[in-house]
């Protein structure tokens, strides 16, 4: 089987491994797809002892679909089209044996690029439950990658008075307006605070949603563009274990912070599949490539350099 692994910093070697044996009360799905997430990207990029490479084969794909290729459960049949989700983030790689509570079945009537974006739109979802009532709100959203345009698409769901899309990107604010934004805000070319001031009437945002997280300077202009007891939602993933976070803007603002890694396999998934089927969300705005698996190496670089107007990079098997 074709698998991944990354050997060096920035260096991927696509092998050819051992396909495992099925074991009992187990299935073996075979990919079709796989996704590059922004989490993924730290572990391409960083540069880690000379002892910790390689990483383990498929290390660190988390979003892919495939079929159930072999079975030892009866609820399960060979051909069955399905979600997988890895518990050890070893995605990148063609199979892949598994109880069967890490599969979600999934139906022929979308292309399946669309329905890949389940596993995202699940965590999004997640997210999206546990922070305040939007529904005549104003909401801002920093970052408009594959994460912070499902926020928009969902808060423009749920009845947000403003949906605020944040990104340094043009072409990402632009497919912010796709997904639903009803304003965009360039930060590199735009005043943030007074931009959102004007969408506001001074009010500020009252939700605001850290969908980039890996900055500390972007965390802390969360708690200066959210209002006076409003509620900051962090979804990204902050790089440092203690970032220096302006305490007293969030303490003197009295704000409200929660954080979400989630999701929930049984409730999540199934929901932001069936948003995906019925039309509610349109996914097709983050589909902006789909590569062979073994150009992973060109796919991670192009999503780290932000080239040829990347949003979510998808790989096919």
């Amino acid at each position: 089987m074709r698998a991944a692994r990354i050997i060096a910093p920035r260096k991927f070697t696509v092998d050819n491994d051992p396909i495992p044996d099925c074991s009992d009360s187990h299935v073996r799905v075979k990919l079709l797809k796989a996704a590059i997430c922004g989490s993924d990207l730290p572990y391409f990029s960083s540069v880690y002892s000379k002892e910790s490479y390689p990483l383990p084969p498929g290390y660190p794909g988390h979003e892919c679909l495939g079929v159930i290729e072999a079975s030892r459960v009866k609820q399960f049949k060979e051909g069955t089209p399905v979600m997988y989700y890895p518990p050890f983030l070893d995605g990148f790689k063609e199979y892949h044996v598994t109880p069967p509570s890490r599969v979600q079945v999934i139906p022929d009537a979308k292309p399946l690029n669309e329905l890949l974006i389940t596993q995202l739109l699940g965590a999004v979802s997640h997210c999206a439950f546990r922070i305040d009532k939007p529904y005549n709100k104003h909401v801002a959203i920093m970052g408009q990658g594959p994460v912070g345009l499902l926020f928009t698409a969902l808060m423009k769901n749920f009845g947000a008075r403003s949906v605020i899309a944040i990104d340094p990107l043009d072409y990402r604010c632009k497919a912010a307006i796709n997904m639903g934004a009803t304003h965009t805000i360039n930060p590199h070319t735009n005043d943030l605070l007074e931009a959102i001031k004007a969408i506001t009437d001074g009010a500020m945002a009252d939700i605001v949603i850290d969908a980039y997280g890996q900055d500390v300077a972007v965390i802390n202009k969360c708690f200066e563009i959210a209002r006076h007891n409003g509620q900051v939602a962090f979804f990204g993933i902050c790089l440092e274990e203690a970032p220096r976070l302006n305490f007293n803007t969030f303490f003197r603002k009295e704000l409200r912070m929660i954080a979400s890694v989630g999701p929930d396999l049984t409730m999540d998934y199934p929901y932001a599949l069936d948003m995906i089927l019925k039309g509610a969300i349109d996914v097709t705005p983050l589909l902006t490539h789909d590569i062979p698996f073994e150009d992973i190496q060109k796919g991670f670089e192009m999503a780290i350099n932000r080239e040829d107007g990347a949003i979510k990079i998808v790989l096919s098997f």
